[in-house]
């Protein structure tokens, strides 16, 4: 089914950015959240022009309190929710010999944290509906460690096995839980990538094939499919091999 309310953390750009535009053009209320306020005022607008509807929710998911204060404050403007996605993310690379708390404590607060906060803030008022779809934008890379990325690959893992555990346990109430794992997606987060991207998508595509494959609720959705299989298949891989294939690819 089609949800009539979206909560969209990360909207002013991104993954985050086309989804609200598709949800939009779907016919969706969308609640619009991010840090910056212009951005979310500018998207909205946009929406409005096209004949969609948009509620501009300011918020820094990596302060709880305020992330549960304006999910609650989307549920009162847009009257339900629908679905909640927990997008908002950031990502940075690093040599593990490099690495600092602050840097890593920066990608925890806003990938695991913020993730989190945004999503158990909803489930009360999901309960209360009796339905509701909640929605994980974690990543292919959170299926095994990746070179330079140990922070975001634990964030994104973190995120995809908390996903996991309460589709389990919210099943019986209705509530249907999503785990989103991208590949590679034109973003202003990728483009500092210096390393290839292989299988690279547009934003627009990526939210295309999210929207369309979240109408059934599965359990995951990734992509792209050489990607997915690529990572299914270096799960088996013991580590002995694993650490050899990928090892290379270590900014030194």
């Amino acid at each position: 089914m089609r949800p009539r309310t979206v909560f969209l953390s990360g909207a002013s750009s991104g993954i985050g950015h086309a989804l609200a535009l598709e949800y939009a053009r779907r016919g969706a209320h969308v609640a619009l959240a991010a840090r910056r306020k212009e951005p979310l005022e500018e998207l909205a607008r946009a929406i409005e022009g096209a004949g969609g509807k948009a509620f501009v929710v300011p918020v820094d998911v990596s302060d709880p309190a305020a992330v549960k204060e304006a999910v609650i404050a989307a549920e009162r403007a847009l009257g339900s929710l629908d679905m909640v996605v927990a997008n908002a993310g950031i990502g940075h690379s690093g040599h593990a010999a490099r690495l600092t708390m602050d840097s890593v404590n920066e990608i925890i607060d806003v990938n695991i944290r913020g993730a989190f906060a945004t999503i158990l803030a909803a489930v009360p008022i999901m309960l209360l509906q009796g339905h509701g779809h909640l929605v994980g934008v974690s990543s292919l890379a959170g299926r095994r460690g990746l070179p330079t990325s140990g922070a975001y690959s634990a964030s994104k893992a973190a995120l995809s096995v908390f996903l996991e555990t309460l589709r389990i346990d919210l099943a019986p109430s209705k509530i249907r839980v999503t785990d989103v794992q991208p590949g590679f997606v034109a973003t202003p987060m990728t483009e500092k990538n210096k390393h290839p991207m292989p299988f690279k998508w547009t934003r627009d595509k990526a939210a295309r094939v999210i929207a369309t494959r979240l109408e059934r609720a599965p359990a995951m959705i990734a992509f792209p499919w050489q990607l997915t299989l690529a990572t299914s298949f270096a799960r088996l891989l013991p580590s002995w091999i694993y650490d050899r294939v990928v090892g290379g690819a270590a900014d030194r």
